[in-house]
């Protein structure tokens, strides 16, 4: 029998996992589906883990992860036991019930049944959208002193993108007193990072390199292949925080001798506890029909 009021977590990495615990602490039932391979006690006790099918039966409001898929064939689930594919079963068990997704779109290009299914998309909502960006600037930053050899403060820093990710990196990376360098497309983009106090130059001008210690991308293309990889000295960290499958040219990065690294979903990696609170927010204003102002 479907609990209106419960909810059922599918798949996702350690931030459904704190998000489930959280739900369950405001009092309403929980299930969870897609951790067999957890480890440890990561749920608390209330927490059921049931199959896929008795979780959609029993659950009125099915949350599904931030990307809902990476693959756009199977739901995002790294603890799952065996992969959950994205198929008319899968949308059969949706059906019926309040469904909600990060980066929805992806779900609905990966099978008609699920194009049919009102999908609401948590990742989409500007409050949620901000905070995210500032969770991962702050994953971002642990990522980079993880890498260098030197402090922040002082450090020539280049941010691809500004976007909310790259305007939160770029922001704590001024503050720590690293010399920043924005590199965005737009000339609006890069009059607002200049009133910042940073400096700037466009996309289309990566090939020329540059002396940096630190390079963040957070743009979804291809910005750095190799061509553009060779301009930067040996020394040079890269960070790619962009979506899969990323904007550097991993391969080519490690021909090359540079030290790059893809970090993406890094609120679950860094920040779990807190982006799950940012998800459950967006949740349930969702929910109740709140609109953004």
């Amino acid at each position: 029998m479907v609990d209106p009021i419960s909810f059922g977590i599918i798949g996702g990495d350690k931030r459904q996992v704190f998000l489930a615990n959280s739900l369950l602490s405001d009092g309403v039932p929980v299930l969870a589906c897609g951790f067999e391979r957890l480890k440890g006690a990561a749920f608390f006790s209330g927490v059921e883990q049931r199959p896929l099918a008795e979780t959609a039966e029993r659950a009125g409001v099915l949350l599904l992860p931030l990307p809902a898929t990476r693959d756009g064939k199977t739901l995002n689930a790294p603890f799952a036991q065996a992969p959950i594919r994205l198929d008319e079963a899968f949308a059969k068990a949706l059906l019926g019930h309040r469904v909600l997704a990060g980066k929805a779109a992806a779900l609905k290009d990966a099978c008609p049944a699920l194009r049919e299914l009102p999908i609401a998309d948590y990742g989409a909502r500007e409050s949620f959208a901000r905070q995210n960006a500032a969770i991962t600037a702050e994953g971002a930053l642990f990522y980079a002193l993880r890498a260098m050899d030197k402090s922040l403060c002082g450090s020539r820093c280049l941010v691809a993108g500004f976007g909310r990710v790259g305007q939160a990196v770029a922001v704590r990376l001024y503050h720590l007193f690293a010399r920043v360098t924005v590199a965005a497309r737009r000339e609006a983009s890069r009059a607002a990072a200049a009133a910042l106090g940073c400096r700037t130059v466009s996309t289309a001008d990566l090939y020329r390199g540059g002396a940096y210690d630190l390079v963040i991308n957070t743009v979804p293309a291809l910005l750095f292949p190799r061509a553009v990889l060779e301009k930067f000295p040996k020394t040079c960290i890269f960070l790619d925080l962009s979506s899969a499958p990323g904007g550097i040219d991993l391969a080519a990065a490690e021909s090359l001798h540079l030290h790059a690294e893809q970090a993406f979903s890094l609120p679950g990696k860094t920040a779990p506890r807190a982006a799950a609170e940012s998800i459950k927010q967006s949740v349930y204003s969702i929910l109740k029909g709140c609109e953004e102002s």
